[in-house]
Formats: structure tokens, sequence, C-alpha cells
């Protein structure tokens, strides 16, 4: 390997990598410095140190040739990795709701976003009002809505699901759980009458503040579902943010409220939506040998449905 290069790179980052994708990860690893160079000549841009907090992309930030900042993202060396996606997603949503899509090459499994700046995320801005935080995120999660592409390239969120009903049953994961999730899935998702082109992820680490509008969603998933599914995937963030807190019940019902009035979601739907997608989380836990899925299943049910 490049040790030079290589001792700079967060070890979490490092471990991922190698856990992922073994000796093709190596190589990758030896090769990234090259990699990185050839974008650079390729889309005139000089790559800073990455950031620390790296897990499963190499991302650094870094200036264009016209002086404007950016961000490089450069995906594992897997078959499909999810910044295929990412890249669609962005190109369709064109700056509304989202960090801006500036260049992408598929071959080398990379993409440059503009940078947001300042760029703090929801739970460091809205640490002392909670509420505030949701109130922020409706307009991101409606502007995010876009028409899914006819002949779509992306994934259905009928998928996820469907596959997490299949593998599970087979396993030690708990039954209870399953079935109760399945039948909520499988009532809400026969009862929209209209399915979305969704960023996937939206929660608070999610949504940085920024100067071209006040705030911007990044890393989009980019998949075909329901709106109830993109508002419980904040809605769990949100209890996993407030679990500790005494009031966690009451403040849970206010944001629930709040998506309810904006979306004309019923309230009893966005718990049921909630409860099935932190079962989905928990499963994709279990099935990674990880661990706390059994906290997210307690989590599951306080959403009380």
């Amino acid at each position: 390997m490049n040790e030079n290069f290589i001792v700079e790179l967060p070890k979490k980052f490092l471990q991922n990598t190698l856990d992922l994708c073994g000796e093709s990860g190596e190589r990758w690893l030896n090769d990234l410095p090259q990699i990185i160079k050839e974008i650079e000549n390729k889309w005139s841009f000089s790559a800073a140190k990455p950031f620390q907090n790296l897990s499963y992309n190499y991302v650094a930030p870094g200036v264009c040739a016209d002086g404007g900042e950016a961000v490089l993202k450069i995906a594992l060396p897997l078959n499909t990795p999810e910044i295929f996606n990412e890249a669609r997603f962005l190109k369709i949503a064109n700056g509304d709701g989202a960090v801006k899509l500036l260049e992408s090459d598929a071959s080398l499994k990379a993409i440059l976003l503009e940078k947001l700046t300042p760029g703090e995320n929801l739970k460091k801005i809205c640490r002392r009002d909670q509420a505030k935080a949701v109130e922020i995120a409706i307009p991101i999660v409606r502007a995010l809505l876009k028409e899914s592409p006819p002949n779509s390239p992306f994934r259905r969120l009928d998928e996820w699901f469907e596959n997490f009903f299949a593998k599970s049953a087979t396993t030690s994961f708990p039954s209870k759980f399953q079935n109760k999730a399945r039948g909520f899935y499988e009532q809400l998702s026969f009862a929209s009458k209209h399915k979305f082109l969704i960023h996937g992820d939206v929660h608070h680490e999610n949504i940085l503040s920024a100067f071209r509008e006040p705030f911007l969603a990044i890393d989009p998933k980019g998949i075909v579902g329901d709106i109830g599914y993109e508002i419980s995937v904040f809605l769990n963030n949100h209890l996993w943010w407030l679990a500790s807190d005494t009031n966690v019940q009451e403040k849970l019902s206010v944001a629930v409220r709040q998506f309810s009035e904006a979306f004309a979601i019923q309230p009893q739907d966005l718990r049921k939506w909630a409860f099935a997608q932190m079962v989905l989380s928990a499963w994709w836990t279990f099935e990674e040998n990880g661990k706390n899925w059994q906290t997210d299943l307690t989590l599951a049910e306080i959403w009380e449905v």
C-alpha cells in the first residue's frame, strides 16, 4: 500500500474498505492517490485532505479552477455502489432541495458536488430546539419529492421490504415484529395513490445549512416509493435523538402532527410507517451481524400502533 497516503485515512474507513472489498479493496486503496490525480486533471479540481468522518466513501473538499469550493466523493470498488443512484437522483433534482451535482464519472465511481457552507447539520443547529428541526425538514422533504422517470433505473421501496420479509422468515429475527411490519407495509403501500422518486434517507445529519438555500439535503439513496416512508426515516431519527428525553412521547406527537398537517397523511398512518421503517432498519443491522438491533425493535414499540 501507499503508506504515506494510507496513514492519513481514518481507521474505520480502512477497515470498512477491507471488510467489504477484500483484496480488491486493498488494491483500490493503493491506487486511490492516482485515481484522485486523474480526477483532478479531468475536472480541473484540486483536492484537499479527506474529511475525518469517512465511512463507506472517500470524501474530500477542494477547489475548482474558477475558485469555487466543491466536494469530491469516490465510492468503494463494489459492483453496484450507491453513488450511481446518488448521481442519478441529484441530476434529476438539479439543486432543488438538495446539493448540486457538478460532475460524475461512472468508470471512476466518482462525483463532484457543490460544497455546502456553513454546512452544519440539524442536530447541531437545533440541539436546544428539537421541534425546529421538524419545521426545517418539512420543506426539504417536499422539495425532494420527484416524479419517477419512465423506465426508472431506481430501485423500488417494495424491493427493500420484500427482501426483508423473504430473508427474515428463515432466521431468528423476531416474527412478531416481522409480521406486524409486513401488515402495515402492505396496507399502507396498497393504499398509496402515488409513488414518487424519494431521497430515501432524509434525517438530521443529512440536512445541512447552506448559502444558496437556507438548508439542503445530501447523500440521497434514490428509490421509488411512498412519501410516508420518506417521512418515517426522519421521524425515526428524531426518535433516536429524543430517546432519552423524559417528554419523548409528547415531542414525537408534535412532530407527527406537523408532518401530518403538511402532507395530509393521517397521524396513525405515519406512526405505522415509522414502526415498519424501524423494524426494517433493525433487520438490516441484524443481517450484518451488527449490535443494537434489539434496541431498534424496542424503540419501534414507542410508536404505539
